[in-house]
């Protein structure tokens, strides 16, 4: 999987649900997408917010991008966040973890989500290694499935996981020609309840630790399925 900035709860379940975790640092930025993006309550509704970036572009990896120098960034951010959430019960324990996270920013990008990613899976008690596909396949001379299906025998993989939208990604009977099985996590976010009422699903962590805090988002993580999609040749 790419490296997200606080993305949501599916995300950790997969971080939590494997043995190791390969990240795609060099592969194209997508510009407009999630790497550096999310989405917080703000006012009761879905709100986004974006990590400002230096020289973003499509035509650069993910590796090559850098954090844009933003000193006032962080307060901003904050500020915004204990606004919105100073009524959830868990605010002063959710800032405290992001703050030693995001006050220090900056510099390359990738370096930056990867500490992000960690500090969170520590703090959700998730202890996966991050390893970047750049370390493991410097050369990455695939491309698209060939490229995971060379990131996993470079592994020893007996399973690859993938989140739902490798379902139209990924063939399953490639996987299992190369001796894998191809599965895919399945979040199932249970509502809860959010400042403001109603229920905005699929916001970011951040909204997930504000509300149920540390233990009860860790019980979050196992609320999802894993399917082995139908693997058949054509006849």
């Amino acid at each position: 999987m790419q490296p997200y900035f606080m993305p949501y709860i599916g995300y950790w379940q997969l971080v939590a649900a494997v043995d190791r975790m390969i990240v795609l640092d060099d592969v194209a930025f997508i510009r407009g997408g999630w790497i550096n993006r999310n989405r917080i309550l703000v006012a009761g509704a879905a709100h986004r917010f974006s990590l400002p970036l230096r020289l973003a572009s499509q035509n650069r990896l993910i590796n090559q991008i850098e954090l844009a120098t933003d000193a006032g960034w962080w307060r901003r951010f904050r500020s915004t966040l204990a606004q919105s959430y100073r009524r959830a019960p868990f605010c002063e324990e959710t800032l405290a973890i992001l703050e030693p996270i995001v006050s220090e920013g900056r510099g390359p990008l990738l370096p930056f989500l990867l500490h992000s990613v960690r500090s969170v899976s520590a703090h959700l008690d998730i202890r996966t290694p991050l390893i970047a596909s750049s370390e493991v396949d410097p050369e990455h001379r695939q491309r698209g499935q060939e490229r995971i299906l060379g990131l996993c025998r470079h592994q020893g993989a007996a399973e690859y996981l993938n989140l739902p939208g490798g379902r139209t990604l990924y063939d399953p009977l490639r996987f299992r020609d190369a001796g894998m099985e191809l599965r895919l996590l399945v979040p199932h976010e249970r509502p809860y309840s959010q400042l403001g009422g109603g229920w905005r699903p699929w916001l970011s962590i951040i909204d997930l630790l504000m509300h149920l805090g540390r233990q009860a988002t860790r019980a979050e993580l196992a609320r999802c399925d894993i399917e082995t999609p139908l693997a058949t040749r054509p006849s």
